[in-house]
């Protein structure tokens, strides 16, 4: 009697009951061979076509969105198995926990495929020929509005009365609001660096507080990481670059303006030397041919003419390295022209006094120092 009470309280399909199955059990293990069949088809269906598709379409957005979605999908259809099942079963209302597990790992799964969607999107939006600026600001507030609408969707799913954490939300958002000063701030400093377009990913930044310096390679909800000359990454808090002065130095092109003082003998022909450093310059791959370098003579030194060699570097990170080919042609070129390269020299001269023959100690000066380089003083032994 119990059992013609459950086979009547059971749910058979409409397609099952029209063909004339009636036993719920021979619909349950059809439905859920069925499902099998279809996510291994799935499965094998995606790797296949992933594994055939041709190495120039890695960067397609509809490639990469099956990617993305492919694992969740078949694993989504042998859930959804389980579920007809207990549906056909009418345990769905008695099993309360189990079909909450089933949607919770539905929910959990495919909250896990829309941030992964969205940042393979954000790869994808930078390795195109298009700029998208506000990629970095999407990704932030994709996360968020995927973690929210997958805690509200659980919290429907398990039933959970919330109604006592809305009755103190204010106590509870003091004490929030005074225990997340700092992460508060680093999000609002966040929204202000990508409204007032400071920078964006790639963009070489100097801070001009501490001296640090570096590419940009994530700009995050709290924070931005650069990465520096020495290939390490230092995490930077997004309100101590609000608060700071940053220097883009790939705005508003892509190039940097290196200064190299250069010095040579006096008697040297400047338009020889101007000549040398043109040539230099040509010879360097880093230095941009245009804007075109200049050679200013900027000074007549205390022992050499001083010239400024002014050249435009392919990359900010590439400046160092660009003087220091530059200064070594230099001196090669130099060296080979018979140009010479002054260091500066102080000449000191002694000059002895006469001897008085009715004294029986003699009194020598201190040496002259060049008074052109000292301000042309002179001191003798008692200090006048």
């Amino acid at each position: 009697m119990a059992d013609f009470h459950y086979l009547a309280n059971t749910h058979v399909p409409a397609p099952f009951d029209t063909i004339g199955i009636e036993n719920p059990w021979v619909i349950v293990g059809v439905v859920l061979v069925a499902s099998y069949i279809v996510a291994s088809l799935v499965e094998w269906g995606g790797k296949e076509l992933l594994h055939r598709s041709d190495s120039s379409s890695t960067t397609s957005f509809n490639r990469m969105f099956f990617e993305v979605i492919h694992t969740p999908l078949y694993l989504s259809i042998g859930l959804l198995g389980v579920y007809l099942s207990l549906v056909v079963l009418d345990f769905v209302e008695s099993s309360f926990y189990f079909v909450g597990a089933l949607l919770t790992a539905f929910v959990v799964l495919w909250a896990w495929a829309a941030l992964r969607l969205g940042n393979r999107w954000i790869e994808y939006a930078h390795s195109s020929e298009n700029n998208y600026k506000f990629a970095p600001v999407f990704k932030n507030a994709w996360k968020i509005v995927t973690v929210i609408g997958s805690g509200l969707l659980l919290v429907s799913i398990w039933d959970l009365e919330i109604t006592p954490f809305l009755a103190s939300a204010g106590i509870l958002g003091i004490v929030i609001g005074l225990a997340a000063q700092e992460t508060i701030s680093n999000l609002i400093g966040g929204v202000s660096l990508y409204f007032d377009d400071t920078y964006e990913v790639g963009d070489v930044i100097l801070l001009d507080d501490d001296g640090l310096r570096g590419a940009v390679v994530d700009i995050g909800i709290r924070s931005t990481t650069v990465l520096t000359r020495d290939n390490v990454t230092v995490t930077v808090p997004n309100s101590v670059l609000n608060s700071s002065q940053v220097i883009n130095q790939s705005t508003p092109q892509r190039r940097t303006r290196m200064r190299i003082p250069i010095t040579a003998e006096y008697g040297t022909d400047y338009r020889k030397v101007e000549q040398i450093l043109l040539d230099v310059c040509d010879d360097v791959s880093l230095i941009h041919d245009s804007p075109p370098p200049q050679v200013l003579f900027s000074e007549f030194g205390d022992s050499a003419l001083v010239f400024e060699l002014r050249a435009f570097v392919v990359h900010p990170l590439k400046e160092k390295s660009a003087i220091d080919r530059v200064n070594r042609r230099v001196y090669d070129e130099f060296s080979d022209a018979g140009i010479g390269i002054p260091f500066p020299q102080r000449e000191l001269s002694f000059h002895e006094s006469e001897i008085d023959p009715n004294s029986s100690e003699s009194t020598i000066n201190k040496p002259n120092i060049d008074s052109a380089n000292y301000g042309g003083q002179s001191h003798n032994d008692d200090g006048h």
